[in-house]
């Protein structure tokens, strides 16, 4: 049994062409489950049309416990998530139920997208060297090509949008059970996948990824002018998030997967420590103290050459 779970709020716009895109698809769907986070919009009349199974919240949850409530209302072997205003390839479903079905290793299977504007037009985008999936993803995978993503990836960064994911229900499972929203949901769902092994990405574009100004979550440097661009990088809260998440990461771990912790404590000890004290240089603009980190590893990953020189002008502004 196949699921989908798509959370809603104001989305008129685009929402009909997502649906008729996951209604049409070359392998059915068995159910579409859609949470709505109160719009105030016609979104709710307008999913009426379908067949799908509606849930309304009396009280704004945000986007995080929304996909939760979605994903635990699903009946299927595996779900996929959905946002509003994405369309569906035709044969999404069909390509990633054939590799989850010939792949039992797999707990959550990730896809590429194609960036698109508020008019379907697809945006063009320029891949960095060393990357793949539209450059959220630092490593380069090859076309069509499916890989293994180790849990040691996520303290650094979520490189998958939760509509690009897949998963069987026994994730969904501890997921729901073990949530935690200091994270994105999707980023909660890729790092328990990894700890055995089981999370997947398959390098083909499998939707179409809407920009536009109306984005609740999800991409939102892509249509950012320089200025904006610059201004974001002078602030403390654009320059210590990563390091903050991957604290949060680190304590997810230890929380909710222990013995996988346990094994890997010295490392993580190492890992945090540093994270901690990237924070606290970053807070108090310690220039010296930041040059020095950059002959840790962990920083390597952590942010680009690039960003890392923007980390030290920072502390001189």
């Amino acid at each position: 049994m196949i699921s989908v779970a798509m959370t809603t709020f104001n989305g008129e716009k685009y929402i009909e062409k997502q649906i008729e895109s996951i209604i049409h698809q070359s392998m059915p769907v068995d159910e579409i489950i859609v949470c709505d986070d109160g719009s105030t919009d016609h979104t709710v009349e307008l999913l009426k049309k379908y067949d799908v199974t509606l849930i309304q919240n009396f009280q704004n949850l945000g986007y995080k416990l929304n996909f939760k409530q979605a994903m635990e209302k699903c009946n299927g072997d595996y779900i996929f998530l959905c946002d509003q205003d994405d369309i569906w390839e035709k044969d999404k479903v069909k390509d990633m139920m054939h590799i989850m079905e010939s792949h039992k290793n797999i707990h959550v299977l990730a896809s590429s997208f194609t960036y698109i504007d508020g008019q379907d037009q697809m945006i063009l985008t320029t891949l960095n060297k060393g990357y793949s999936n539209n450059n959220l993803y630092n490593k380069e995978v090859e076309k069509n090509d499916l890989v293994s993503v180790l849990t040691d990836e996520f303290i650094y960064g979520n490189y998958f949008q939760g509509c690009a994911l897949v998963m069987d229900k026994q994730t969904r499972d501890f997921v729901v059970h073990h949530f935690d929203d200091r994270l994105p949901h999707d980023w909660i769902i890729s790092l328990y996948a990894s700890i055995d092994g089981g999370m997947y990405f398959y390098n083909k574009s499998e939707f179409k990824y809407r920009i536009h100004n109306d984005n609740s979550i999800g991409v939102s440097t892509l249509n950012q002018s320089a200025t904006q661009h610059v201004n974001r990088a002078y602030q403390f809260e654009e320059r210590y998030q990563k390091a903050r998440d991957a604290l949060y990461v680190l304590d997810v771990l230890k929380s909710n997967c222990i013995d996988y912790y346990m094994q890997n404590e010295k490392k993580f000890n190492a890992i945090e420590s540093f994270m901690e004290h990237h924070v606290s240089y970053l807070k108090n603009k310690k220039f010296f103290g930041l040059l020095g980190q950059n002959r840790y590893v962990y920083y390597k990953k952590l942010k680009s050459y690039r960003a890392r020189i923007m980390d030290l002008l920072y502390c001189l502004k």
